[in-house]
């Protein structure tokens, strides 16, 4: 569980100890109102620090991008990166979301109580933690919740 707090500066990281390049990651989420958050995934795991660059997320060859966020039209829950959008919005704040992410290769795959909301083929292959973040622009007070955590490695079968 965490929560938006101002007086802690910056965003706030919850970080594997493991590195994966391709997984199935499952969860519950739960969000309050107006609340955000996001998980990286494939975020080299090197030295933090306290500056922008130096925070997971920051810096070159950082991973990617998925948004949970019911509010924000132009990166809503299910955007990959920055920019590629759901194809449609599911679930809602205030009560538990399933979601499934899986990573093979350069593809990313991100679904919602079962459904397939989002895609992009252009992901770093490359290893690293997963982080559950909750950003320091969230309004102060949200919530986000986190349970039934499962990372499921999986073996990529080379192309013939």
């Amino acid at each position: 569980m965490g929560h938006c707090d101002r007086s802690n500066h910056g965003d706030s990281f919850l970080l594997t100890r493991d590195v994966y390049q391709d997984f199935q990651l499952t969860f519950s989420f739960w969000i309050s109102a107006g609340g955000s958050s996001s998980i990286l995934l494939r975020e080299p795991k090197r030295q933090w620090g306290t500056t922008k660059a130096e925070r997971p997320g920051g810096g070159p060859h950082c991973g990617c991008e998925i948004t949970i966020d019911y509010h924000d039209r132009n990166r809503p829950t299910g955007t990959i990166g920055s920019s590629i959008q759901p194809k449609k919005l599911v679930g809602g704040e205030g009560r538990w979301n399933e979601m499934e992410i899986v990573c093979r290769g350069r593809e990313v795959r991100v679904s919602i109580a079962g459904q397939r909301i989002n895609r992009c083929d252009e992901l770093p292959l490359q290893a690293g933690v997963i982080v559950f973040k909750i950003p320091e622009t969230a309004p102060v007070g949200s919530l986000v919740k986190f349970q039934d955590i499962l990372i499921s490695p999986t073996v990529v079968k080379p192309e013939v």
